[in-house]
């Protein structure tokens, strides 16, 4: 600054000189006026998301993602109603909810909903009432007791058909029986999806003459029904099924853009991914008081939608999903069941793998807070030598996709894999990946998610609150770019304690 002054003072003079200076002052002291908003917030003072405040990271977090949740949510809504505008419907809106008890009927069941769904009374002798409810301490009298859970394989994946078939000749059950399907998951939550999610199954299986009952167990005592402490037990027999394949989209189906698909999971999942142009409808807004909700309220909810056109409905794994193709299917739609871990199994991959995961403190007492880290990294060529290290509660126990570790205990470092060390090489798209840490509790159940941000090349960190029960937390982590995500399932575990 000082020759560039002194030169042009040669040339111009001393007055013109300090006119020059005073305008070379004036550009400098507005470069950093517009620079140093940028450093610390928006001009207009708004948060803003990619600009850490390293005096206060926890602080700066927690608003980060609150920001974020009310741009996915914005999102959404600007999603679905360009859906629906092309459509030519209104964004449907759900019903307020009865406060009734759950053993009352504010409604009478009719047409496709009455055959479909029995009350207490409306059972009868000839019927075979099959309870799907796992770990159950009271059982209607005379029914038979097979867990839904025993149709799902590894991933939780349908059995093969014929392993399907045997289970339910097992319990006694043929194809020609008039099945009445009961019970649910109590440790899952309640609810009516495991029982409707066995319908769907029989149905897919070719079978007529099945009913799910419209009320819990205790709504069949509250009816003066007996109830049991132990199922009954029917002679085995052989099913034959007759497969409806068409209850069932796959990922063909749903690419060629034929169909309207609708994602039945909350709405917190659906923002951070979906498939393109699908609508959320949450499986809780077909649900009220544990029932299906009535008629005249899915007609509401499903209002955006063409009965012309084919709708597929999918959730995880497709038993919540169940609720709304039931309910579809009961209100005159052509629907089908697909999951969302076949749709990301059949995307293309996004050639990265999990390095390291990390969790501090862990054990964690409950309420206290939880930094996760994790490294990604480009998939190597010899990807067989890779090793996934994992640091934190090594006295948890893990498990890993592969089925083994080696665990060191006196460093608390799990190790998988033989040997090599990762590699600090990094996506070339590092920049548009999104990581997040998902975080499922003791029953399965999520348990919250949280943010990880990048902290340096291919390290992400973020914090969770461990505001929980006490128990063992299971970390998932999801790594998403545009239309792609990856998902790394149950990487960390978690100590809570009280």
């Amino acid at each position: 600054m000082a020759r560039l002054e002194t030169s042009l003072m040669k040339k111009i003079g001393n007055g013109k000189a300090i006119a020059i200076t005073s305008g070379l002052a004036s550009i400098l002291v507005l470069c950093l006026a517009l620079t140093l908003p940028a450093l610390a917030g928006t001009e207009t003072g708004e948060f803003c998301p990619t600009c850490p405040d390293w005096t206060d990271l926890d602080g700066w977090l927690a608003k980060k993602a609150v920001y974020e949740q009310e741009q996915q949510q914005k999102a959404q809504l600007d999603r679905q109603e360009t859906i629906l505008k092309t459509q030519k419907a209104e964004p449907a809106q759900v019903p307020a909810k009865n406060d009734s008890a759950p053993g009352n009927h504010s409604k009478t069941r009719t047409g496709a909903f009455a055959e479909a769904l029995v009350s207490p009374s409306g059972v009868t002798a000839n019927d075979v009432i099959l309870d799907i409810s796992p770990n159950a301490t009271e059982y209607i009298e005379g029914s038979v007791n097979l867990n839904y859970e025993e149709f799902m394989g590894s991933g939780w994946s349908l059995k093969p058909l014929p392993e399907l078939a045997k289970l339910l000749g097992d319990a006694g059950i043929s194809a020609n029986d008039s099945v009445v399907i009961a019970g649910e998951c109590l440790p899952c939550g309640g609810g009516p999806s495991p029982a409707v999610f066995t319908y769907w199954l029989l149905k897919y299986l070719g079978h007529e003459k099945v009913r799910v009952l419209d009320g819990s167990i205790d709504d069949w005592a509250a009816a003066g029904l007996n109830v049991s402490d132990a199922p009954a037990l029917r002679q085995q027999t052989n099913y034959t099924p007759t497969l409806k394949s068409d209850l069932l989209a796959s990922y063909d189906f749903v690419l060629n853009g034929g169909a309207q698909i609708v994602d039945a999971r909350p709405a917190r999942d659906f923002g951070i991914g979906s498939i393109p142009e699908a609508i959320n409808i949450p499986y809780e807004d077909v649900v009220e008081n544990e029932r299906i909700r009535p008629e005249e309220d899915l007609k509401q909810i499903f209002l955006g939608l063409d009965k012309d056109r084919p709708v597929v409905v999918y959730t995880n794994v497709g038993v919540e999903a169940s609720l709304v193709w039931f309910a579809l299917t009961l209100s005159g739609y052509d629907a089908r069941l697909y999951t969302w871990k076949d749709w990301l199994e059949n995307q293309p991959s996004l050639n990265l793998e999990l390095a390291e995961i990390d969790a501090r403190p862990n054990p964690v007492r409950s309420g206290n807070a939880v930094t996760i880290t994790a490294s990604i990294q480009e998939k190597q060529a010899a990807a067989s030598e890779m090793k996934l290290t994992v640091k934190g509660c090594v006295t948890c126990g893990f498990g890993s996709p592969q089925g083994f570790a080696s665990i060191d205990r006196s460093s608390g470092v799990v190790q998988i894999g033989s040997a090599g060390k990762p590699s600090d090489a990094t996506t070339g798209s590092e920049g548009t990946l999104r990581c997040t840490a998902i975080i499922n509790g003791p029953d399965g159940s999520e348990a919250g998610r949280t943010t990880l941000l990048s902290t340096s090349k291919g390290k992400y960190v973020g914090i969770w609150n461990a505001g929980v029960v006490p128990g063992i937390y299971k970390v998932s982590i999801l790594v998403s770019t545009g239309e792609n995500s990856e998902v790394f399932p149950d990487v960390l575990e978690i100590e809570v304690t009280a």
